[in-house]
């Protein structure tokens, strides 16, 4: 099955989390446990006085080491915003009021290794990302790593960092770090994120997107009794062949829904033999009591998932997450597709195919063509147009079309919407090589005498 393929069964609890602002790049970042922090006064005492008359909220990130007493040291900024108000020295001086353990969780020792630390002063009306609402025990029972079962680990964790969009809905999770590393632990965190509901990051007492930082902590459970029997694999954003509409989400918006602007609800389902989904069970409704979970199942008869012949008899042992985002459909539809993940793309074979001849003849080499297109129901790019091309003149714009219909996207996207519907520019870049020659063909075996 071409998907990610998440082993399953667990028990965790959550720790409050924090914005990421920017990450110093080059060397592996420690992970610190801190014993001290900057207190809320220290805070209000530190906040620019100019930024703090006009309202004007700041978010600053250090790169720190610490020394053998645990003091952050040699901090730096690496990214203050707004700049030029004097967050960057505030944040510098709060650093002194932290104090970290020498050692990390696995046992390291942190003096002498960097790190990062993020400050952030709030003006009246702004706020951070926070916990909407966190998955209850009995669903993150649903992620324990199979690898940690038989003898688990004390205090895991993991931490993933996401983008949090106005919504507070999350996309484009990725793990920053785990421990014990090599169980499972980061996969287990991004296999609860569908679940997660945060309050977005205001500013100006607007909501704008931002990336947090989510902690994932699974702590006390090393002396509960682990799940036994078989395991089923947790897939997660499989390749679709079959996914609802836009106009059926948008149908199945719930009569009870008042009051309501978006609905997220995650399901977890078994496969059948035919890749549909069968026996869907609600993990994460939000919010609850509005009609969103039935919702989301009477959709889920319109999923397949790709799958090779040879796997039909193994079917039976996925479970997959189906995550859904419901959107008011009196709202109008803003949204853009960022990042898709594509089920088919141009070969190299197929690009020198698609390469222009009239390019050719010009002796050019390299060549871009940028076409606006929209999603169908498959995934698939239609109603292709030409934004741009360089060279002009050269047919690099309908090269681009003809390549572009051969592409294709999975139609449903990993935060839960269809894509049907929505516009996409898709430039593509033409590079030209010439073929290699072929090999002379093999002389004639000598005739006999």
């Amino acid at each position: 099955m071409r998907a990610a393929l998440l082993t399953a069964l667990a028990v965790a609890a959550l720790t409050g989390l924090a914005p990421t602002h920017g990450r110093a790049a080059d060397e592996p970042l420690a992970h610190p446990s801190y014993m001290q922090r900057a207190k809320s006064e220290d805070v209000a005492a530190a906040y620019p006085k100019a930024a703090f008359a006009q309202k004007i909220s700041g978010d600053v990130d250090l790169n720190c080491t610490a020394d053998a007493g645990g003091r952050l040291s040699g901090c730096k900024v690496t990214k203050e915003e707004p700049a030029g108000l004097g967050f960057g020295d505030a944040a510098l001086g709060l650093s002194a009021k932290d104090r970290v353990k020498v050692k990390d969780d696995n046992g390291a020792a942190i003096i002498g290794r960097r790190f990062e630390r993020s400050y952030s002063f709030l003006a009246p009306g702004d706020s951070n990302p926070d916990w909407l609402t966190k998955p209850s025990a009995g669903q993150l029972m649903g992620v324990f790593p199979v690898a940690a079962r038989d003898r688990p680990p004390a205090n895991a964790r993991a931490t993933i960092v996401c983008k949090v969009n106005e919504e507070g809905f999350l996309r484009d999770c990725k793990v920053d770090h785990q421990t014990p590393e090599n169980m499972g632990f980061g996969a287990a965190a991004l296999a609860l994120s569908p679940l997660f509901r945060l309050k977005p990051k205001i500013r100006g007492g607007k909501p704008v997107e931002t990336e947090a930082t989510i902690p994932v902590v699974w702590a006390g459970f090393e002396n509960m009794p682990m799940p036994s029997g078989p395991v089923k694999s947790l897939v997660l954003d499989p390749p679709w062949t079959s996914t609802p509409s836009t106009a059926q989400v948008r149908a199945a918006w719930p009569a009870d829904a008042k009051g309501a602007v978006t609905g997220q609800v995650a399901l977890r389902c078994n496969l059948n033999k035919t890749g549909g989904l069968t026996f869907c069970s609600v993990l994460s409704e939000i919010p609850t009591g509005k009609g969103f979970g039935k919702a989301a199942r009477s959709l889920s008869p319109n999923f397949r998932v790709a799958f090779a012949p040879d796997q039909v008899k193994t079917l039976s042992s996925y479970t997959v997450d189906v995550p859904f985002r419901f959107r008011d459909p009196a709202s109008p539809d803003t949204r853009k597709i960022t990042a898709p993940k594509w089920t088919r793309t141009m070969t190299p074979e197929g690009m020198a195919l698609a390469y222009p001849r009239a390019a050719i003849k010009a002796g050019v080499k390299t060549g871009l063509g940028v076409v606006g297109c929209v999603v169908d129901i498959r995934g698939e790019l239609t109603d292709c147009q030409v934004r741009h091309e360089d060279p002009v003149g050269l047919d690099f714009g309908a090269a681009a079309i003809e390549a572009a219909k051969l592409m294709a996207m999975n139609p449903w996207s990993k935060e839960g919407e269809p894509l049907d519907g929505l516009p996409i520019v898709l430039p593509i870049r033409f590079n030209w090589q010439e073929a290699a020659a072929a090999p002379p063909p093999a002389a004639p075996p000598a005739k006999k005498p």
